[in-house]
C-alpha cells in the first residue's frame, strides 16, 4: 500500500508525489510525472530529487515517464530497520524498478546513484536485463577518495561534522560548493547546491561515503551486460576521470563522453548532454 500519495499540477502535467514502503519498514520518497519509457533518476551523496529538476521536466515533455527519488540517508526518505548501509539503499532501488516497472526502464545515475546503481545490477542481475540502458554521471564503483585530494581532505571534515557548520555560513559555504563545479559555476547553481547539501542530516550518510570509499567493485563490472552511457566533466574533482574511463573500460557494452570545462555537478552544468545519453540511439 502507498502512504502520503499525492497528486499535483507541473509544469509538465501531472506530477505524483508518494513514500513508496521499503523492504525494512522504512520509506522511500518518490515524484514522478509524464507516460512512456521510464527513467529513474538517482541522485547523488548529499542532494536529493532537487538536483534533477531541469533534466525531469525536459523528459516528461519529451514523452517520457520520470521517477525521481529521495536515496536513503537522503531528503524525505525515512530509514527502516536496516540502517543506511549500501545493500539496504540497493533494495530501495529494487522496490522502486518493481513498482514502476523494470521493462525497458533506463537507470540514471549521478555520483552515489551511478555507485549504487552499479551495486543494484550486481545484486539484482534479473532486474538488470529487463533495463534499457544505464547512465552513469560523475560515476564512480568505490574507491572514491583514490585521485581526489578535495575527497581526502572534506570526508574526515564530514566524519566529525565540522564541514555542514562551514556549509551554512552564506558567502564561506557557497565558495566550497565552487570545486564541485568547473570553469564557470552561476552563482544560483552554487546556491541551490548548498542549500541541498545543509539540508541533509549528514550522520545518517555517513555509512555510504564509508562504502564508497572503502569498497571497490571494478573488478565485477564485467558481469554488468546493460548497454551504458558514461558522462563525466573533464574537471571533475569529487569522482576524478579515472573512475568513468575504467567504467568504460570495463563495463562490457559501455560508450564514454568527457565533457571539456564541466565538474562534478552535471545536472546543473550539462543537461542537454545528459538528456542525450538517455535518448540517443
Amino acid at each position: 500500500m502507498l502512504e502520503n500519495t499525492t497528486t499535483t499540477a507541473a509544469p509538465s502535467g501531472r506530477l505524483t508525489t508518494l513514500d513508496l514502503p521499503a523492504a525494512d519498514g522504512g520509506s522511500i520518497h518518490c515524484i514522478s510525472a509524464g507516460s512512456g519509457p521510464t527513467v529513474l533518476l538517482a541522485h547523488g551523496f548529499l542532494l536529493d530529487v532537487s538536483s534533477y529538476e531541469t533534466i525531469f521536466d525536459q523528459l516528461v515533455q519529451r514523452g517520457y515517464r520520470v521517477v525521481a527519488f529521495d536515496q536513503r540517508g537522503h531528503g524525505r526518505s525515512r530509514d527502516g530497520s536496516a540502517g543506511t548501509g549500501p545493500a539496504a539503499a540497493v533494495s530501495d532501488y529494487h522496490v522502486v524498478l518493481e513498482h514502476f516497472g523494470t521493462e525497458g526502464a533506463t537507470l540514471v545515475g549521478h555520483s552515489m546513484g551511478g555507485f549504487l546503481g552499479l551495486l543494484f545490477c550486481l545484486q539484482y542481475p534479473e532486474q538488470m536485463r529487463r533495463l534499457r540502458r544505464l547512465v552513469l554521471l560523475g560515476a564512480n564503483a568505490g574507491g572514491v577518495a583514490h585521485g581526489s585530494t578535495s575527497n581526502k581532505i572534506q570526508m574526515p571534515l564530514l566524519e566529525i561534522g565540522l564541514l555542514p557548520k562551514l556549509w551554512r555560513v552564506p558567502g564561506l559555504g557557497q565558495s566550497l560548493m565552487k570545486p564541485l563545479f568547473g570553469e564557470k559555476p552561476d552563482p544560483e547553481w552554487l546556491e541551490r547546491t548548498r542549500k541541498m547539501l545543509i539540508s541533509q542530516d549528514v550522520r545518517r550518510t555517513l555509512p555510504l561515503m564509508r562504502a564508497m570509499n572503502h569498497e571497490n567493485y571494478y573488478d565485477k563490472l564485467s558481469a554488468i551486460s546493460v548497454e551504458a552511457r558514461v558522462v563525466c566533466g573533464q574537471l571533475d574533482r569529487t569522482c576524478p576521470s579515472w573512475h568513468s574511463e575504467r567504467l568504460s573500460k570495463e563495463l562490457p557494452n559501455a560508450r564514454g563522453r568527457w565533457l571539456p570545462g564541466i565538474g562534478h555537478m552535471l545536472g546543473f552544468e550539462a543537461p542537454d548532454e545528459i538528456i542525450r545519453a538517455i535518448t540517443d540511439a
